[in-house]
């Protein structure tokens, strides 16, 4: 008897799970709705807001496709949109996320988005239901032209002593570069650890061997009161905040990628190696470099800037890679960045200028050349062709 009813439920439980992979994904309705301010607490009307969600999974090759589904909406006078919509639930399916943010930037202001996760489903509602989200927008206040580059697979001229780099020159100072001032200084460090057995595996020899190693690169600086610190990043366009502190900066900064041997038990005790590194792809940093200070130890001059994301460092081809912008005015903290004024693009555009008022002018003047040399062959021919006229009219037959 006990068989028969437990083999009845296994055919309804598998009769009920047929059923729903028949019917397919069910879906489930979402709402939300975004509130936006600006910087001082003051709401944003009449800004487009996007939202976006998981729409449905669409079978096909390579695992098929996902489906997103986007609405937008504008503000109302109190810088409220509500966003009503709706997604599938698949079979196994347990939460949902939807993001939301500015689609086009209202002038004046710096975009941003957020997002969040819907926990359960509630009577065919995604819940929490109609939740309030604070959207904040940073205002463009001060944008100014900093030195604005994206320093990748930089060639680090050595390994195991310091290499200065002129942040103005964007370039190794000489004899490695171009720069003449050393305002960051890296130093990029190689060791290696010796070779351990790592294993046992699942395979015929059962070990492997694996080379250990403890690379570094140390970024310091030139001058006292010069600094490095870490910066917490926000969604904004904006990203970080838009003054550099004043303090809080440290001369070094120690990044360090290693492996490190270590035994675990999982049946018996076994060796295995593990990768450790203290570069960080979420992490950012503002920057004093070029200080100087008056006989009393304050601060008289000093430039100021910001690097989006962490040091990058290929340990094995000898680069690194980081994206930084310096303000060139004198003490002042303003991180605004105007990415019409970017002083290197200007300055290089200044130089195709330049080259390009150079080489109209050599072209104007051999032109020039060329138009009086032509002038004087033919005259020169005319000359020549009258003498010789003159010489051959009256020869008689």
């Amino acid at each position: 008897m006990k068989m028969k009813i437990f083999a009845k439920s296994l055919f309804l439980a598998s009769l009920c799970f047929i059923c729903g992979c028949a019917i397919g994904p069910q879906w489930h309705a979402e709402k939300i709705t975004v509130h936006v301010s600006d910087d001082t607490g003051n709401a944003v009307s009449g800004i487009k807001i996007y939202a976006s969600t998981f729409g449905r999974h669409i079978p096909g090759d390579n695992f098929g496709t996902d489906e997103d589904k986007t609405v937008t909406g504008r503000t109302d006078k109190n810088g409220s949109v509500t966003f009503s919509t709706s997604c599938a639930l698949d079979y196994g399916t347990v939460s949902m996320g939807l993001g939301y943010g500015t689609q086009v930037p209202l002038a004046g202001y710096y975009g941003n988005r957020g997002g969040i996760n819907f926990t359960n489903v509630s009577h065919g509602k995604w819940q929490p239901w109609n939740p309030v989200l604070e959207l904040r927008l940073d205002r463009i206040l001060n944008p100014i032209p900093m030195y604005a580059k994206k320093a990748q697979e930089t060639q680090i001229p050595g390994e195991g002593r310091p290499f200065g780099f002129d942040l103005m020159a964007g370039d190794w100072v000489a004899p490695d570069g171009k720069g003449q001032t050393a305002d960051l200084i890296f130093t990029f460090l190689k060791k290696t650890n010796g070779v351990v057995k790592e294993g046992p595996f699942n395979r015929p020899d059962g070990f492997v061997y694996e080379q250990l190693n403890d690379n570094s690169l140390t970024i310091s600086f030139s001058s006292e009161g010069d600094g490095i610190q870490s910066a917490t990043a926000t969604s904004s366009d904006l990203r970080l905040p838009r003054e550099a502190p004043t303090n809080g900066y440290s001369p070094t900064l120690l990044k360090r990628d290693y492996k490190v041997a270590t035994n675990v038990v999982v049946v018996v005790s076994e060796t295995r190696v593990i990768r450790q590194s203290d570069f960080d792809r979420n992490a950012n940093y503002f920057f004093r470099v070029r200080t100087k200070k008056d006989a009393d130890g304050n601060i008289t001059n000093a430039l100021y800037g910001k690097i989006y994301g962490d040091f990058d460092a290929d340990f094995l081809r000898g680069r690194i890679g980081f994206t930084y912008y310096l303000n060139p005015e004198p003490n002042s903290r303003n991180m605004e960045y105007d990415p019409k004024q970017n002083l290197f693009l200007m300055a290089a555009d200044k130089e195709v200028k330049t080259l390009e008022e150079a080489r109209n002018k050599l072209w104007r003047e051999k032109q020039q050349r060329l138009d009086e040399a032509g002038e004087k062959a033919l005259q020169d021919a005319y000359n020549a062709e009258h003498k010789l006229e003159s010489s051959c009219l009256f020869l008689s037959p």
